[in-house]
């Protein structure tokens, strides 16, 4: 008899604790489909992200060495926080602005502008201003495909030139595993 009563209280606490799982499933499954269309749960920070505390990375920039005219990189240390809207938008402006380091020349042609830079489907689509094809040889395509590879989620990286693509870059740049 008390085994049967005991066993009575277990299977009712399990039958309690599945059905408050399944409820609270539902309810989060409610918040994210409403109506047939799927929206965005906000999460919210514990804290907010204060300007006072330093969040460094570092970044591996690549650029030619002015005496092998080998492609040769440097580490630069950034705020983290600037790599949040387009990290890759950001990263390509760092190799336009040229290297910190001795030694290292940077080889993306003065003038050059990025006017965008998105990832969908692991391919990078980059569009440059015009000015971009005023370079010589494929240092500058190098130093923006070395660098851009340092970012795991790029498989391919795709350059156009104000929207369109242009003889000599209508190649997709695959990464080598």
């Amino acid at each position: 008899m008390k085994k049967k009563i005991i066993i009575g209280v277990i299977v009712g606490i399990l039958i309690f604790l599945v059905m408050f799982i399944v409820l609270n499933v539902s309810t989060e499954s409610e918040q994210i489909v409403e109506n047939g269309t799927e929206t965005k749960l906000e999460i919210e920070p514990a804290e907010e992200i204060s300007e006072d505390v330093n969040y460094d990375t570092t970044v591996k920039l690549y650029f030619v060495d002015e005496t092998s005219g080998i492609m040769s990189y440097e580490d630069r240390k950034i705020d983290a926080r600037k790599l949040i809207d387009n990290p890759y938008l950001y990263v390509i402006n760092l190799l336009i602005s040229g290297p910190e380091k001795q030694g290292l020349k940077g080889v993306i042609p003065e003038g050059t502008k990025v006017n965008s830079a998105t990832l969908k489907n692991g391919t990078l689509n980059v569009d440059f201003s015009e000015d971009f094809l005023n370079g010589s040889g494929t240092d500058a395509i190098y130093s923006i495909v070395n660098t851009l590879y340092e970012f795991n989620e790029i498989d391919n990286i795709k350059f156009t030139i104000n929207g369109e693509e242009k003889e000599g870059l209508k190649e997709k740049f695959v990464k080598k595993e």
